[in-house]
């Protein structure tokens, strides 16, 4: 992969255990990448990350490993993980994304009611910006219900992300730590909540071209879509729902 090719955002290699990862920077070869991945089945490494980690049920692995998975449920699969990630990260849709991003972030910084022309202190800077952050990201997905419905939410996922850092696919299930499981349990039983409350019945997505990029119950368009897709996929039990939902909000 060549300079000439690629000028300064070159594609490259890293290896992470037993499965080597392509790291791609430029929007443009994302593109490239989302629009390529065509496939039947998926990588077993994501199969694998899907069922340790996120707690998909079995049924659901099968299908994405292409195992009793009618046509239509394979296209449903290869829409939400290629076709609405392109119809939503790029563009267009990526901007309004950021720009929603941006005012949450200025928003809860106004809120927290810094001092005018005087020095605010702040004794973990780490802490307070990981939680504003995790903040407004989880609200920019899936907006402010989430908080009402799993105030534990930020909490729980930083015990979750923080017992599975270093995790490899290829590793026995026993290299996951238990803190992590019981993290991850929380996890999922707080989205169910919020998806029953807010994703519930067949028309739930408002995805039309009047419907707002952002709802504060439903969250934003691309969650609202992908959440769709995967709701009309046979199998695909709420649990399982919660599980692609935190894949989402990890990744």
């Amino acid at each position: 992969m060549s300079r000439k090719n690629y000028g300064d955002y070159v594609p490259f290699f890293i290896k992470a255990g037993p499965q080597p990862l392509l790291i791609v920077r430029h929007p443009v070869h994302v593109e490239k990448v989302l629009t390529a991945s065509k496939r039947s089945t998926f990588p077993a490494a994501l199969i694998e990350t899907f069922d340790k980690l996120y707690g998909s049920s079995p049924a659901v692995l099968r299908k994405y490993a292409g195992k009793g998975a009618s046509e239509v449920d394979k296209a449903a699969l290869e829409s939400a993980h290629v076709t609405v990630a392109q119809k939503y990260l790029t563009g267009e849709p990526l901007s309004a994304f950021v720009e929603t991003y941006i005012s949450i972030m200025s928003s809860n910084l106004n809120n927290k009611m810094f001092q005018v022309g005087t020095w605010t202190q702040i004794e973990n800077s780490w802490q307070f910006l990981r939680q504003v952050v995790t903040r407004c990201i989880l609200e920019s997905l899936l907006g402010t219900d989430i908080f009402k419905q799993y105030p534990g939410v930020i909490r729980d996922y930083w015990a979750f992300a923080d017992a599975i850092d270093g995790f490899i696919p290829g590793l026995p299930r026993y290299w996951v730590p238990s803190a992590a499981l019981q993290a991850r349990d929380r996890l999922l039983q707080g989205i169910e909540k919020w998806l029953k409350a807010n994703h519930s019945g067949s028309e739930f997505a408002r995805i039309g071209d009047e419907d707002p990029w952002w709802d504060s119950l439903k969250g934003s368009k691309f969650v609202q879509e992908r959440d769709d897709v995967l709701a009309k996929v046979e199998g695909m039990d709420i649990k399982s729902r919660a599980a692609e939902m935190l894949s989402i909000i990890h990744q």
